[in-house]
């Protein structure tokens, strides 16, 4: 039907024009089934060139058309040209695809001339010369002999369709007319094909666009209140197994779960009806897609056109974002660090609540607190300096801002893009003000550490010549009568020897190797023992509150015995008119963290408290250091002992004062966790001394020979001495191979150079395991002599000792082959 329209409408219009007049019956005829084929052309040719080919061989039937040609104007960049889309010429075929510039000032090619003039041309050779040079035009190629050439104008396209010979053909004013007729026919067929070829491009590149686009894009019709689809990319029919050709027509029923059906259905007809954009995020397979939908209007249709992006990898790493940054968000808050963010002009933007605890104000006051203008100069330095791209570490001390507290503070600023100049800064700060106060403490110990190891040298060189001392002068009292006139004199003599002794015995106290020997004993007992001997004759009045339910500690009796007088002694002297002294006492757990550094478990707290006149600042800063002392008649050593011994004991002692208000000092000792006292009574049975009992006495001193052996004589023993460990275990096997073996053997500890009592024992008891052996020492605190049983001995005598201490010692000594 379409194909009958178009020829009626060419009949018509070559009826009426006005080459029907001059042409032969059947000539329109001709002329209306060519351009008809010019029409079909336009639709049936996919190529360009072979549209061209096709318009040359149909104009070829009517008119001599051996040399042929087709041009257009185009427009680009404000200029306007001519190109010669097709040119078929026995001369200036090079000519084809040619695109010349029009210049508006200049000469006129031959199509440039007919475009502008708007009506066709005839040109005979009479006149060809004559009217270019009339009309300035310059031919481009090979000079024609006779040419007709007609223009066609179009909406979007404009163009010249020529022929030419070169011969003596001349074409006439008939030929002119029909080349004025289809070139009308010919521009409308180009536009066509340009229209079809656009239409065409357009679905190639849609559906290549269906093919290769990442996202799914479909368009869908709204029919009946279910939408259909129309198109469909690739990747969507794949994300659903499908192929395109299975999906087209589908509704949403047949394709996805009921429930994702029916909402995916009221989506599309929200679109369709109010005609608006809708964006949702959907769940599918266990895939996250972000879909835009939008309506499409084409004549009566309703379409539903979107696009849906695979954003699971996206929300995956938002959600790992999100939660990075609560872990962040936390690790922030709850960090035990205070942790600040600084703007690159030092500006506190943003803080953790510990930063808000440690400097002592509000979160309202420190918010864009200027620190880099405001603070410490030492701070101002360190802020500067990260703000100018540096890692900075800082420490140092800070008052809290209403100047309650002052902590010791340790920090590290790192700039946010180090290297940069002015960076934003995060720093973190830690308070370490326990952490420096346990330094303190610990070069407190190392300093009593190293002053130990000299005075337990000193004082160890001190009690051996305090033995010979001691021990001439207590044999001496035994030689003289009792009302000899010497006898006082040598007692006072003793006296002070033992107060010598006492002296040395403080000083190895805190000495290294000073072990305490342990046992339960009741602290209770031992304080109220304390008080009652130290405060005899004073007038201070005790107030002591322990409970029955205070715990038992594992301790060497007489060192807290020495720790509790000491402590007793400065504050009663710290009360010369008078005063209260309160102890109290407490069972107490100590936990992981704790300031003291002590180990976990149960304690036993102790609180000695004086109403004296309190210890100045200074005065605190080395109470307890060896030989420094407030008073004028004091060692220096009492509360240097007392340290050093609850130290060794694993606990604290602490200690604060108000100057005129008093002192307090605090003990903490690690309880067995119970209340009795282990009792440790050794029944022993009465054992007299053998007559004619042998002793072998074995020390590096002279001196200590010497003496201890005229005090052994005159106790009725035989007496053998040597000067080292290897004499005495040869003497030792002579007399066991004898069967003579000695009664017992009292060694020295120490041999310089030499086998030492600990070593010879040793030997000695792996010759005869029923040896009796003594050790020696002038470390009295020594772990072997507080331990002596561990390492084989029988018993112990510290230096100095006298005679009495020899009686005591042996009085235990069995009689060989007695049980």
């Amino acid at each position: 039907m379409e194909k009958l329209e178009n020829s009626a409408k060419n009949r018509e219009k070559i009826d009426a024009h006005p080459l029907s007049s001059r042409v032969s019956r059947g000539y329109p005829e001709k002329l209306e089934q060519a351009l008809y084929e010019i029409s079909e052309k336009a639709h049936s040719l996919v190529s360009q060139d072979a549209l061209y080919s096709s318009l040359h061989e149909i104009v070829g039937r009517f008119i001599n058309a051996r040399n042929f040609f087709i041009a257009l104007r185009q427009q680009r960049d404000g200029r306007q040209f001519i190109k010669f889309v097709y040119y078929n010429d026995e001369f200036d075929a090079h000519m084809q695809g040619l695109e010349v510039e029009v210049d508006p000032s200049g000469k006129h090619s031959m199509s440039g001339y007919i475009l502008a003039s708007g009506k066709p041309l005839l040109m005979v050779p009479e006149m060809f010369d004559e009217f270019c040079r009339e009309n300035n035009i310059s031919p481009l190629g090979t000079k024609a002999y006779s040419l007709v050439g007609a223009p066609f104008y179009l909406e979007h396209l404009s163009g010249v369709v020529l022929v030419q010979s070169y011969h003596e053909y001349v074409y006439t004013d008939k030929d002119k007319d029909l080349m004025a007729y289809v070139a009308r026919h010919i521009g409308d067929a180009l536009q066509r094909k340009k229209a079809i070829d656009d239409i065409r491009e357009a679905n190639e590149i849609f559906s290549l666009f269906l093919r290769y686009s990442p996202a799914h894009v479909y368009i869908k019709e709204m029919i009946e209140g279910e939408s259909r689809i129309v198109q469909v990319s690739d990747n969507y029919a794949a994300s659903l197994h499908k192929s395109s050709e299975e999906l087209i027509g589908k509704n949403m029923a047949e394709l996805f779960p009921p429930d994702f059906a029916a909402q995916t259905t009221r989506d599309d007809q929200e679109v369709a009806r109010n005609g608006v954009l809708l964006q949702t995020e959907d769940i599918i397979d266990g895939r996250t897609y972000s879909t835009i939908k939008f309506p499409i209007v084409q004549g009566g249709k309703s379409l539903v056109a979107g696009y849906s992006i695979d954003i699971t990898e996206r929300k995956q790493m938002e959600d790992a974002l999100r939660e990075s940054e609560k872990r962040y968000k936390i690790i922030f808050e709850r960090s035990p660090l205070a942790v600040i963010r600084f703007d690159p002009d030092g500006n506190i933007v943003d803080f953790n609540d510990r930063f808000v605890d440690m400097m002592g104000s509000t979160r309202e006051k420190l918010l864009g607190f200027n620190t880099a203008r405001h603070s410490s100069p030492k701070m101002r330095e360190t802020i500067k300096k990260a703000l100018s791209g540096e890692v900075v570490s800082y420490e140092g001390s800070y008052t809290s801002i209403n100047g309650g507290k002052t902590t010791f503070l340790r920090g590290f600023f790192n700039p946010v893009t180090p290297g940069q100049s002015p960076t934003e800064v995060i720093a973190a700060l830690e308070d370490i003000t326990e952490l420096k106060k346990h330094e303190k403490e610990q070069q407190k110990i190392e300093k009593l550490e190293s002053l130990g190891v000299l005075a337990g040298g000193i004082a160890h060189d001190f009690n051996n010549i305090l033995t010979g001392i001691m021990g001439n002068l207590s044999f001496s009292q035994v030689l003289l009568e009792p009302d000899h006139r010497a006898h006082k004199a040598l007692a006072e003599a003793e006296k002070a020897t033992r107060r010598a002794a006492e002296l040395a015995q403080q000083l190895l106290t805190f000495a290294k190797g000073g072990e305490p020997n342990k046992e339960v004993v009741s602290l209770q007992r031992l304080v109220r023992d304390a008080v009652s001997f130290m405060l005899r004759g004073s007038n201070v009045r005790p107030v002591v509150s322990i409970p029955e339910s205070l715990h038992s500690i594992q301790a060497d009796e007489g060192q807290v015995c020495q720790v509790l007088n000491n402590l007793i002694i400065n504050a009663d002297q710290a009360m010369p008119g008078g005063g209260t002294l309160t102890i109290t006492g407490s069972n107490e757990n100590v936990q992981t963290g704790n300031p003291f550094n002590l180990e976990t478990g149960p304690y036993v707290r102790l609180e000695i408290h004086d109403t004296g006149c309190g210890i100045s600042p200074e005065g605190m800063a080395n109470i307890f250091d060896p030989y420094f002392s407030t008073k004028i008649s004091g060692t220096g050593l009492g509360l240097a002992t007392a340290y050093s011994i609850i130290q060794r004991h694993n606990g604290h002692i602490g200690v604060s004062s108000s100057v005129g208000e008093g002192t307090t000092f605090t003990l903490l000792l690690p309880s067995t966790g119970f209340t009795e006292e282990k009792q440790t009574r050794m029944t022993e049975k009465a054992r007299g001394l053998a007559a004619g009992g042998s002793i072998l006495i074995m020390d590096d001193e002279q001196m200590i020979r010497d003496t201890a052996a005229e005090m052994l004589i005159f106790l009725g023993y035989e007496v053998t001495t040597c000067a080292g460990g290897g004499e005495a275990i040869e003497l030792y096997r002579t007399a066991l191979q004898a069967g003579q073996p000695y009664t017992v053997v009292i060694m020295d500890l120490t041999i310089p150079g030499g086998l030492g009592g600990k070593e010879s024992a040793e030997v000695i008891l792996a010759i005869d395991p029923t040896a009796y052996l003594i050790v020696s020492s002038g470390y009295s605190s020594d772990p072997v002599v507080a331990n002596f049983k561990q390492y084989g001995f029988s018993g112990a005598i510290a230096k100095p000792y006298n005679l009495d201490d020899f009686e005591k010692a042996l009085s235990k000594v069995p009689t060989r082959g007695v049980e």
